[in-house]
């Protein structure tokens, strides 16, 4: 019997598929032909397959794909949910830009989640770093997985609700504690950070959708770091959608923002309307390419 629906966790060769129709979860395997194709499903996958018991199937067709990420491996994303811890770990505005310039360039949209606010121990960091990102123009929560605050968390949740998410995120910022929140259910084993590291470890092995309000919400597999070296400085400096607003009042069509005259950017870092520090990691970003 030839069905639809959606993958929803890959373990080693079995692809768990989620029936559309009946809505049971299927451990499928892909033709083949696949392989031969050297065509490789993904989580978020929409997926034919036929059911050749009430436990499994078989895949022999993966519907076109709108977007595809790579590391994260998965499929038909409408948002990435970018969870970063305002403390323990300290605070790391390079690589949470270097996620935001990576999310704009794929033309996905970013949502910054900032956890753990409860310990800030001052307002400096505050105004120095986080107040920043709502006045770019980017979707911004605050929240602590530790202090129950219903109404914040009642607009968070709304986010998920029919859409493919992806919660990603520097190590340790707690992307596990939240989706457990989010979900009600300890689905993701979690643990204290290690003060002596000044990091987490990693708590997730696997990338796996779980539903959420009509919608799908996948944790994937910790990681701290992604290479951008695949793209062009010409890509990057149009990758944020604030330095792309502006890029066509710099002199130069291909302004990189960097050394260059009469560039729109830099002026609009002198006049404080882009912070400095943002400006200083888009630097950084640019010199390792």
């Amino acid at each position: 019997m030839h069905q639809t629906g959606m993958i929803i966790r890959i373990v080693s060769e079995f692809c768990y598929v989620k029936n559309d129709t009946d809505h049971q979860i299927y451990a499928c395997k892909a033709k083949g032909l696949f392989r031969h194709q050297e065509i490789k499903p993904v989580v978020g996958d929409y997926v034919q397959f036929e059911i050749q018991n009430d436990k499994q199937g078989i895949i022999y067709q993966i519907e076109p794909r709108k977007n595809k990420l790579y590391r994260p491996r998965i499929a038909n994303v409408d948002q990435v949910v970018i969870i970063t811890a305002m403390a323990e770990p300290t605070f790391n505005s390079y690589l949470l830009n270097k996620y935001l310039a990576f999310i704009e360039y794929k033309n996905l949209k970013p949502v910054i989640v900032f956890t753990k606010k409860d310990l800030l121990k001052t307002d400096e960091l505050y105004q120095k770093y986080f107040n920043w990102y709502p006045k770019l123009g980017y979707e911004v929560y605050f929240i602590s997985n530790k202090k129950d605050d219903k109404k914040i968390w009642q607009q968070f949740e709304q986010l998920f609700q029919n859409k493919i998410s992806v919660l990603t995120g520097q190590t340790g910022s707690g992307k596990s504690s939240t989706l457990n929140t989010l979900l009600q259910a300890e689905i993701i084993k979690t643990q204290e950070i290690s003060k002596a590291l000044g990091r987490g470890k990693h708590t997730t092995t696997t990338s796996a959708l779980y539903e959420l309000l009509n919608g799908m919400v996948a944790d994937t597999p910790g990681f701290s770091t992604f290479d951008l070296r695949d793209y062009e400085k010409g890509e990057l400096a149009r990758s944020y959608h604030f330095f792309n607003q502006y890029a066509n009042e710099c002199k130069f069509r291909t302004c990189l923002h960097l050394h260059e005259p009469h560039c729109k950017i830099k002026a609009l870092v002198q006049a404080n309307i882009i912070p400095q520090f943002f400006y200083n990691d888009y630097v950084r970003i640019m010199q390792e390419q």
